[in-house]
């Protein structure tokens, strides 16, 4: 039973990602220029070196994926909170894009659940969010992670998001001297 779940399992993550791949790749956008989109959609302003960590790139390949996105009309860099940084910020076009990738995304992972009747949508969540709080546990960075997340659709319902949940339990507890810093995925 285990091995087959496995594999299964194994075998869904690589077909959704191909989907995703294909999609992003049907506009005009490679995956990490896709999930750039919808991370600077998510956190507006959000510095170069934070969105490399969250694409998993190397700080050259950073800068070369925000150049492709800003010659595109895409993304425009704005002075950060210091002189070191860059402040990344979605052009009018960027903003219908990643509203659009983030609509797509939801009618292709649609075709998916489908088949499902609402209760076993609900039990799959549920077994799904267990999985992802065992990837965060495991040393996966929740950051990766929701790369491409939709993150008001997490909150949805009685649902809260996994990813978040495990990686503040994670999180030391903070003491009465010491501040517990803003670590949201």
């Amino acid at each position: 039973m285990g091995g087959h779940l496995r594999n299964v399992l194994g075998a869904l993550g690589l077909a959704v990602a191909d989907m995703l791949t294909k999609d992003a790749e049907a506009h005009g956008l490679g995956p990490g220029e896709h999930a750039a989109l919808i991370i600077v959609a998510t956190f507006d302003g959000l510095s170069q070196e934070d969105l490399q960590r969250r694409v998993g790139l190397s700080q050259p390949g950073a800068t070369r994926l925000v150049d492709r996105l800003a010659a595109r009309g895409l993304v425009r860099r704005t002075p950060g909170p210091d002189r070191r940084t860059w402040a990344l910020r979605l052009t009018t076009a960027g903003e219908r894009e990643a509203r659009e990738a983030v609509t797509r995304r939801h009618e292709l992972l649609a075709s998916l659940t489908a088949r499902l009747t609402v209760d076993e949508q609900r039990q799959a969540a549920v077994l799904t969010g267990r999985l992802l709080d065992a990837m965060v546990a495991a040393g996966q960075s929740p950051w990766r992670i929701c790369r491409q997340c939709d993150q008001e659709a997490c909150e949805e319902d009685e649902f809260t998001c996994p990813v978040e949940a495990a990686h503040r339990n994670l999180q030391p507890q903070p003491t009465q001297h010491s501040p517990q810093p803003d670590t949201q995925p």
